[in-house]
């Protein structure tokens, strides 16, 4: 399938022919209005969407001190060129287009990212009383639902697929459906997956469900030259790139809580989306799935009807195949597959921007005029535009700015943002672990009859929730834990 038409975009500024305001174009070179270089971004384009295409005469961006090397790398295209003998080849399996980037769904999207900017730091056990939170879902509401019925294009966002579903069919975005997608029963239960709250054993090994949480109230990328110069150079400021970012060894970073990494900062559990950020910042990719069958096996979940071993043999258990050590590398292998797949969708169809560029778009349109033609009076707010532009005045930006806060001092990988990389492994890896188990069990069923995993546990294993200083677990007692199965 396509992708949709950005690519062939121009919009015009007196004389200027301006391209590529919809795709991805980080670590090439950009002119003061964090436009990319015409000529840079066809050659790149080029490249990208053939099939010998030399991804090392691709120009480099510069950062704007000359002691910084050229631009950081660009990361795995050729992964967009791979083939698969084992399972669905890539160049088999297509996607939707994803929303253009004048489009009314991109806009509503933005305006999804602006708020989980800002609500960023509030801990989950905060977000039914907030009025911040209900002033949100009311805001997401007006936007996707203006989204839902004016863009009837290709890529436009879709109801039970990109957004959560009431049963009568209408949006429905509410405290435990915001910044959701809509999978179902997702609206029961806490806000925090199970899987990233109960410790896991390992083997012999625990591993300790706690990490070292990034420093509340400090976003990046606010300022105009530090956003510039990581569009042309993939670096923050202290020459780190996306995998090194918010490196904790850089004097005067001040990236995590307390006096610093390891030291005098606290190891806590995931309390907020800052949290959830700072694990896929550096996670393994797979590991949250990984970690969930050591979990799922831990507690004894009882695999699918089907698997024999449950349904007529009892004389034997699995090991080999259709036991623990089958799983694990099954979720291991299928990560490696879906990337494959998803890298051809990001490199050679679609080169989608990144949201901190859409940032650079609004903030150009609104300050300088810029002729970009994105729907912003009709869908994001001036009270959210204000919003956004208060917070980056109080993290030091004089005058504020329409700038995306990124919780990473480099922003972005530099990969294009369509399909999304992690989104895509989550979904790969979840559906071997629902076709592995009976997902007909609720999760409360399975830890009434699962004994303690770790030595640290403490008492039955039951839903959790962190504390508002996630140190401390305290039991779920929501109604719906009869509704409520597995998260991922």
């Amino acid at each position: 399938m396509p992708a949709n038409s950005d690519e062939a975009l121009v919009v015009k500024k007196n004389n200027e022919n301006i391209i590529g305001i919809g795709n991805f174009h980080k670590s090439l070179p950009h002119n003061q209005f964090g436009e990319v270089v015409p000529s840079a971004y066809r050659k790149f384009a080029l490249t990208a969407s053939t099939v010998t295409g030399n991804f090392e005469d691709v120009d480099r961006g510069q950062h704007s001190d000359p002691t910084f090397p050229p631009a950081d790398l660009l990361v795995s295209p050729l992964a967009g060129k791979a083939k698969e003998f084992l399972g669905p080849d890539p160049l088999d399996l297509e996607m939707l287009p994803a929303p253009g980037v004048q489009s009314v769904s991109t806009a509503a999207e933005m305006t999804e990212l602006y708020w989980m900017a800002l609500l960023r730091d509030l801990s989950f056990d905060q977000w039914t009383t907030s009025a911040d939170v209900g002033t949100a879902i009311k805001q997401l509401n007006t936007a996707y639902g203006k989204a839902l019925k004016d863009d009837h294009s290709s890529g436009s966002i879709r109801l039970g697929l990109d957004l959560p579903k009431r049963e009568d069919g209408f949006l429905d975005i509410g405290t435990n459906t915001v910044f959701r997608s809509g999978l179902p029963n997702e609206q029961y239960g806490p806000l925090v997956s199970q899987f990233f709250l109960h410790d896991v054993t390992y083997g012999t090994q625990i591993i300790l469900q706690k990490q070292y949480p990034y420093k509340s109230k400090k976003d990046f990328l606010i300022k105009w030259e530090d956003w510039l110069n990581a569009q042309n150079s993939g670096f923050d400021n202290f020459k780190d790139g996306y995998p090194s970012a918010n490196n904790p060894q850089r004097p005067g970073g001040d990236f995590f809580e307390g006096a610093g990494f390891g030291k005098t900062a606290e190891l806590r559990r995931i309390r907020n989306m800052r949290d959830l950020a700072r694990f896929v910042h550096k996670d393994a990719l797979h590991q949250a799935y990984f970690n969930a069958a050591l979990l799922l096996l831990s507690w004894g979940a009882p695999v699918d009807p089907g698997n024999p071993y449950r349904r007529y043999l009892n004389r034997q258990r699995g090991f080999a195949t259709l036991g623990g050590p089958h799983l694990l590398s099954l979720v291991s292998e299928v990560a490696s597959r879906a990337l494959k797949v998803v890298w051809r969708q990001k490199w050679a169809v679609n080169r989608r921007l990144r949201p901190e560029a859409y940032g650079g778009l609004v903030q150009m349109q609104i300050k300088q005029g810029r002729p970009y033609g994105l729907p912003l009076t009709d869908v994001i707010t001036q009270d959210l535009l204000d919003r956004i532009s208060n917070h980056n005045q109080a993290q030091g930006v004089a005058g504020g700015s329409f700038l995306l806060p990124l919780a990473f001092s480099s922003g972005s990988p530099i990969h294009p943002a369509y399909g999304a990389g992690h989104a895509s492994v989550a979904g790969a890896c979840v559906t071997i672990l629902k076709a592995w188990f009976d997902e007909d069990q609720k999760l409360s069923t399975i830890l009434s009859n699962s004994k303690p995993t770790s030595p640290l546990d403490n008492g039955p294993v039951q839903i959790v929730q962190p504390d508002g200083g996630g140190d401390v677990l305290k039991p779920y007692l929501g109604n719906d834990l009869e509704k409520f199965a597995p998260r991922s």
